[in-house]
């Protein structure tokens, strides 16, 4: 056959459990919102070039929830309001609604749609109107709330759904146009799990499962397992695991696959790619014949290591049995998840090709790479959905005659590459190789404790309690088990709605003690949530004058600046490689200022930064000391400091995105998504130093 590449791509898919299901309601629409416009269009992306294989991950608690959304009559509390008449709204509900319709990127979903982008600049620039409620007419919220539904519609619908493609052409709607759009969308979901099912049965595709509702297995079976990863690990106080429930995670997700698509899964995507010696055991148990994590754990499992074995397969082998194990390329899965979004298509598919063939040619004999990566949550910061870019890079695959795609149940027993066996590994996930962004900060080992609070609560009554009330405990038990709640407290990611998360993942452990018919502890009264949106960005208080030396030579000097904080500004995925913790900003009357805050004693003169105003490249210059008409940057070991003309400048309000690249590689989007917004319009009221 000669020597070949063998890629093998898994499409993760995956929201939390967002049903409070003793209420009976969705607390929050995200299943929906991607159902319109992620879980098709991925597989249809692919369906189009059926020359190409993929796995796709899909998660059993998403799966439970597209169900329910297969009609407009599903009680979620966003559908529910968004389908009143406006006029009938309370005022509460039109600021909620008011508030969530602009739950979108501006850039790629907002701007794209002309009326959309009018409500926005109107709300926007009100936004600290007394009379809130009031800012918008009757017919302006009805055409925001239609223009919404357009926004988060996916490729597949604007292409091939009459009425979408109407609506896309209009200005203005009516309460008639937005009840039909709502039904034609729930129709359109009850195609989703079909479709997969039907690209499994013809082979293009593979469908793999996880945990029934998401959680850490090797925190769930044994939370120690925190410290074997890091043992700088700040522990939960009394911790408990959770083996019965572990195991049910791992019966009722293959349980229900088989009940969905007609046979067993072979594989599976632990939660987060989080994994331990035994949790691999209870899923050989089960006879998954495959799993997949991340790179660092391989690095830390075998002595000795080096870059190659990750192009191999690998399997582990102990008392149970024996499991394949793929290990996620991370630079390259990281590329699709966090760059190509500000490249062109076509350039971003030659740059992923460009880094297989160096791999490819990197020795002798055939090698396969695991691109692994959210399946959903990165298009909406690609023009078209991503459509475009996957266009390109599908039809690139297709062309490369020396690239094989394939499921990863083929690659588990491809002969063509070598294979390793071990009979041990380190645990970890695919952040870090560690378990930090689920266990110890003070707001995530306080929910913690809560969960096991609830459990010790839970086993002194158990024996008292009928069949289908501990059968509900447990479920609520798991599904406050899922990694998302613990992925939103602390300071590691930022969303506007961690207090919604909050009040969800503390309703359910009240309901274990409703259903107890017990009186609910004061503590799960009290937020876990502390942390708040203006640690993310802080405002300029007042003008920034520097000497552009890189070195942050004076206190004074940035004192008063505009902060964007990185760390804290992750979204539902992260990036492996911040160089930049932070950024600053700020401008005196010539200039615009810019300090990038972290660490660069890995960057050289090769290292080449890019910057984008509003979307466009407004210069490209090296790393190190660059002097130019349009720009000035000096740098350090751990400050950059960069300088532009405000004349060269788009305007007084404008999106900024910072890339890093060193040979032909990018090395860090800035942000991850999206853009940083400045406003150099403020004038600093209310700031003044003494």
């Amino acid at each position: 056959m000669g020597k070949k590449l063998y890629l093998n791509f898994l499409w993760h898919m995956h929201q939390p459990y967002y049903k409070d299901d003793m209420a009976g309601y969705y607390a929050m629409p995200w299943v929906y919102l991607h159902a319109i416009k992620d879980y098709y269009d991925m597989v249809w992306y692919l369906s189009s070039h059926p020359k190409l294989k993929a796995t796709f991950n899909l998660v059993p608690s998403l799966l439970v929830q597209l169900h329910d959304y297969e009609t407009t009559a599903v009680n979620d509390l966003f559908i529910r309001t968004l389908s009143k008449e406006v006029e009938l709204l309370s005022n509460e509900e039109r600021l909620y609604l008011m508030e969530f319709l602009f739950f979108a990127q501006k850039e790629t979903m907002i701007a794209p749609i002309g009326r959309y982008a009018e409500l926005y600049r109107k709300v926007e620039n009100n936004k600290n109107t007394k009379e809130r409620v009031k800012l918008l007419e009757d017919n302006e919220l009805l055409d925001l709330e239609v223009c919404f539904l357009l926004a988060w519609c996916g490729e597949y619908l604007r292409e091939n759904s009459p009425l979408v493609q109407k609506l896309l052409t209009q200005y203005y709607f009516t309460p008639e146009e937005k009840r039909g759009l709502l039904e034609e969308l729930a129709d359109f979901i009850k195609q989703i799990v079909p479709f997969y099912k039907r690209l499994q049965e013809n082979g293009q595709i593979e469908i793999s499962t996880t945990p029934f509702y998401h959680p850490i297995m090797p925190l769930l079976m044994d939370p120690n397992n925190a410290a074997l990863a890091n043992s700088n690990v700040l522990m939960p106080n009394n911790p408990l695991a959770f083996q019965e429930d572990a195991d049910e995670h791992v019966s009722r997700a293959i349980a229900y696959y088989e009940e969905l698509f007609g046979k067993r899964p072979k594989g599976v995507w632990p939660s987060e790619g989080s994994v331990d010696n035994e949790s691999l055991s209870r899923y050989i148990g089960h006879n998954l014949v495959w799993a997949c994590t991340d790179e660092a754990i391989l690095f830390k499992s075998v002595p000795e290591s080096y870059r190659e074995l990750i192009y191999g397969r690998c399997r582990l082998k102990n008392s149970e049995g024996e499991i394949a194990l793929a290990f996620r390329d991370r630079s390259l899965s990281d590329a699709i998840g966090f760059d190509y979004s500000r490249m062109n298509p076509e350039a971003a598919a030659s740059d992923f090709i460009g880094r297989l063939r160096r791999i490819y040619e990197g020795e002798e004999g055939s090698r396969q790479i695991n691109v692994i990566l959210d399946g959903e949550n990165a298009w909406e910061f690609y023009r078209k959905n991503g459509k475009d870019f996957f266009d390109a890079l599908y039809r690139a695959l297709e062309s490369a005659d020396w690239i094989v795609t394939q499921t990863m149940s083929q690659a588990s027993v491809n002969p063509e590459v070598r294979e390793i066996v071990i009979d041990s590994i380190i645990p970890g996930s695919w952040i870090n190789g560690d378990f930090a962004i689920w266990m110890g900060q003070e707001e995530k080992n306080r929910a913690w404790e809560l969960l096991y609070q609830a459990k010790r609560d839970f086993d002194k009554v158990r024996g008292s309690l009928d069949a289908d009330a501990v059968k509900f405990i447990r479920k609520e038990l798991m599904i406050a088990q899922g990694s998302d709640w613990y992925w939103w407290f602390g300071d590691t990611h930022y969303t506007v709605q961690k207090g919604e998360f909050d009040q969800l993942f503390r309703k359910h452990l009240k309901n274990i003690y409703l259903l107890m018919n017990q009186a609910i502890p004061e503590n799960l009264y009290v937020p876990l949530i502390t942390y708040q949106t203006h640690e993310v960005h802080t405002l300029p208080k007042n003008t920034i004058t520097i000497g552009n030396n890189g070195l942050h030579s004076s206190f004074f000097e940035w004192m008063g600046a505009g902060e964007f904080n990185l760390e804290k500004m992750g979204s539902v995925m992260d990036s492996s490689t911040p160089f930049v913790k932070k950024v600053l900003y700020g401008n005196d009357t010539k200039k615009f200022n810019i300090a990038l805050v972290g660490n660069f004693d890995t960057l050289n003169d090769k290292t080449r930064i890019l910057i984008h105003l509003d979307g466009v490249v407004y210069g490209e210059f090296p790393f190190k000391y660059t002097l130019s008409d349009t720009m000035m940057i000096r740098s350090g070991k751990s400050f950059v400091e960069i300088s532009v003309p405000i004349e060269t400048l788009p305007g007084e309000h404008f999106d900024l995105g910072i890339l890093l690249a060193q040979g032909g590689e990018m090395l860090q989007n800035i942000p991850f998504h999206g853009a940083l917004t400045i406003d150099m319009s403020n004038r600093f009221p209310g700031h003044w130093f003494i």
